[in-house]
């Protein structure tokens, strides 16, 4: 065996354990996860798997993306059964690992400056609507706006509070980011946060777009929310789980490179 193929040997050994590695810690913390219920179906699951799940479309590309992701769903539903298996969500955890992937190909070598512009616009105007919300809710409850966020019932908060919450969050976890990038310039994870949290965050909020519609062909008692309603509070709960996650992600990427600089 040449030093070339030794050397493909070793990487795709490499490779593979690391997923591995990955599939197992995301089924090992989604057996921590929480699972909201709306109307007796399966609504949202609160949990920080999707770190782990997707390390290896961002570490080795889209094919090892998409396993880990359809991997991940299958064994965390056989450790931790919550409601019917359904099929299609696991089509959509391989699409959300493979879109992750082919996203990150794209935002890796981006201007850190620009991202965090249209960063600052996103959560400001995730803000803004929140702020919106909640005085219609308040102060003009007969409006049309306030009505129609009544309609979600005990989740209307995810309309108003939740993404007031979502901003505040977002626009903290940016500033720290900011200060830390003057302080720390040559700190790694200060330039892979805002690029991982836009392939995050795209696949994220597809795959629960996707989802919804599914869920709701599933289970009919959920068409009484309507779609909209349905998907909202999904939404925010994806966008709050994503600021979070990413972060996580950059710093579980620079520990990487200086491991993998190192050997």
């Amino acid at each position: 065996m040449n030093v070339n193929s030794q050397e493909k040997q070793f990487s795709l050994t490499r490779k593979l354990i690391l997923t591995a590695l990955f599939i197992g810690l995301a089924v090992v913390v989604r057996g921590f996860s929480t699972m909201v219920y709306f109307l007796g179906a399966p609504g949202m699951r609160i949990s920080f798997s999707g770190i782990f799940s997707k390390m290896p479309a961002i570490l080795f590309g889209p094919l090892y993306g998409g396993i880990a992701g359809g991997i991940a769903d299958v064994v965390g539903y056989i450790v931790k059964p919550e409601g019917p298996f359904i099929p299609f969500l696991t089509l959509t955890a391989i699409l959300g690992g493979v879109l992750t992937a082919w996203l990150w190909s794209i935002f890796k070598n981006a201007d850190t400056e620009k991202l965090q512009r249209g960063m600052w616009i996103f959560f400001v105007i995730i803000g803004a609507t929140g702020l919106f919300n909640l005085i219609a809710v308040r102060f003009f409850e007969n409006s049309a706006v306030a009505l129609l966020i009544k309609k979600a019932g005990k989740y209307e908060g995810f309309l108003t509070l939740g993404l007031i919450a979502v901003a505040v969050i977002g626009i903290i976890l940016m500033i720290l980011d900011y200060a830390a990038r003057k302080k720390f310039p040559q700190a790694a994870i200060n330039k892979y946060y805002l690029k991982i949290l836009l392939p995050f965050g795209v696949s994220g909020l597809v795959v629960t777009i996707i989802n919804t519609w599914i869920l709701i062909l599933y289970f009919p008692a959920l068409a009484k929310i309507g779609f909209t309603l349905f998907l909202i509070p999904r939404l925010v709960e994806e966008i709050l789980m994503m600021v979070v996650q990413s972060y996580i992600a950059a710093f579980i990427l620079t520990v990487y490179d200086r491991i993998s600089t190192k050997s």
